[in-house]
């Protein structure tokens, strides 16, 4: 079994495991396991071989951003076993519980309390940058396949010629001066609490490098419909104030308005015992926005 040569690796290099338990939450095709040790808890990814550049790389960046203070997993070690080709990386375990699905237990002032550190925490992750200034290119270029595809399937929503016109009306092509590191999957599903506040954050597989206020889409979808006090902290912890600026409110928005041509894709193609979920979701965003005639999140103030 795999668990058998994974507990072996792990006590051939930090400690005896006590137990070794499989982490089912999530859709990342990577497997994930609390490992219990003599020296306490891990976290552990094992990944195809083929991923290992990538790997490789998500180490080593959040190798980064825990120095400079992220509420991450702590990079401990890789390793990789050609005859099973996978390649594993060790991570300390964040304590806490899923804020997703525990944050309304806690009073509306600790939710935006937690807010505020996640977004100072979001700031410090999108402070990595890189040389390529091609993001906002390979955005459009996923765009139009996403609209593709969209056409290619039967399902319609209302408006969404409208929708799309709002898009190529208003997308920002011009290049920034450096790409910056996105998280691009920071919400409340990702996100961990612990003794009643933020703990820290979860889950960099997706990672990309470009800009910035595409974090906020996942915040329209998957944080402001649990906790709009956590979304509210968490746009004064990254911007130091509670209104967003008109300029940046039009950009998220476009990236809103793309979102909903690529979830559709996706879900349907992928997760289509999802649909009905994901549909009232984006039934919702729509009407928040008034198929993109109003520009300005709930959440921006």
């Amino acid at each position: 079994m795999i668990e058998d040569y994974l507990r072996k690796e792990i006590e051939k290099h930090i400690s005896p495991v006590q137990s070794l338990t499989p982490i089912e939450k999530g859709f990342s095709i990577e497997k994930k396991y609390k490992i219990t040790t003599d020296k306490g808890d891990y976290l552990l990814r094992v990944s195809s071989m083929k991923t290992i550049d990538s790997k490789t790389q998500e180490f080593e960046l959040m190798r980064k951003l825990y120095k400079i203070g992220v509420r991450c997993n702590k990079p401990i070690m890789m390793f990789r076993n050609d005859s099973r080709e996978s390649v594993s990386a060790v991570y300390s375990f964040l304590p806490g519980i899923d804020a997703e699905d525990n944050i309304a237990s806690m009073s509306e002032e600790l939710q935006y309390k937690s807010g505020i550190e996640a977004g100072a925490d979001l700031k410090k992750i999108n402070s990595l940058s890189c040389e390529t200034t091609d993001w906002k290119n390979r955005k459009w270029k996923k765009h139009e396949y996403y609209v593709n595809r969209y056409f290619d399937q039967d399902y319609r929503f209302e408006n969404d010629k409208k929708v799309l016109k709002f898009i190529e009306m208003h997308y920002d092509t011009s290049e920034a001066a450096k790409d910056q590191f996105q998280h691009d999957d920071f919400h409340l599903g990702n996100i961990i609490i612990n003794n009643q506040g933020y703990a820290g954050v979860l889950d960099f597989n997706r990672y990309d490098w470009g800009d910035p206020l595409h974090e906020f889409v996942k915040l329209e979808w998957f944080t402001w419909p649990v906790s709009e006090v956590f979304a509210r902290g968490q746009i004064e912890g990254y911007f130091g104030k509670r209104r967003i600026d008109d300029k940046d409110c039009l950009q998220i928005s476009v990236y809103i308005a793309m979102s909903i041509l690529s979830t559709i894709v996706w879900t349907l193609k992928f997760h289509p015992h999802t649909w009905i979920e994901i549909e009232a979701k984006m039934r919702t965003i729509l009407n928040h926005f008034d198929y993109f005639e109003n520009v300005r999140p709930k959440w921006a103030a």
